[in-house]
């Protein structure tokens, strides 16, 4: 069943993520934060392929974390009709590391284009691509730059949503391999 989300309900969402990321910035001071959500475009935000994505992108993430010697100090979740997100403060100084760490996720990960990997410094800002000299990010539909489409509004939300439905149809088919 499809769960529609008004604006109202997103911008709480957006509120609570504000907040809990504010909490972990405070308790965890000097620490990098990172959080990871869903680029899912449109009011329907959950579905049970949009967890299971989410569930895999928190699962490759907590691993390259690890994998690089980095701990997870807390970890806190946001789970709600509104969205997925997951919030990290990591035993790291280093939120240029993390945020190529993400990159790299972001961009070899087969599902990796739906997540939303946020690193922030110790003062709560924001890391950009563009501050790694790191490519932007690809429209799902043309390839091209994917804030461009959306800002003009390139594609519909319908050609959006049958892309990722698409993908993550078939991370799925070759999961079951």
């Amino acid at each position: 069943m499809e769960r529609y989300v008004d604006l109202d309900k997103m911008l709480q969402f957006r509120e609570k993520k504000v907040r809990i990321q504010e909490e972990l910035k405070d308790k965890h001071k000097g620490l990098v934060t990172v959080a990871l959500a869903m680029n899912i475009p449109g009011p329907v935000k959950t579905s049970p392929d949009i967890l299971l994505a989410f569930s895999e992108g928190t699962k490759a993430l907590e691993q390259v974390v690890s994998d690089s010697g980095i701990g997870i100090e807390e970890m806190a979740a946001i789970s709600e009709n509104a969205g997925y997100i997951k919030f990290y403060a990591l035993n790291c100084f280093d939120p240029v590391l993390v945020k190529e760490l993400a990159v790299r996720l972001e961009e070899t990960h087969p599902l990796g284009r739906l997540w939303d990997i946020d690193v922030y410094d110790e003062n709560g800002i924001s890391m950009s691509r563009e501050s790694l000299s790191a490519p932007v990010r690809k429209c799902l539909i043309c390839g091209q730059d994917a804030k461009g489409c959306a800002r003009n509004r390139t594609h519909s939300v319908e050609e959006l949503i049958r892309e990722i439905n698409k993908m993550i149809f078939d991370w799925k088919t070759h999961q079951s391999k």
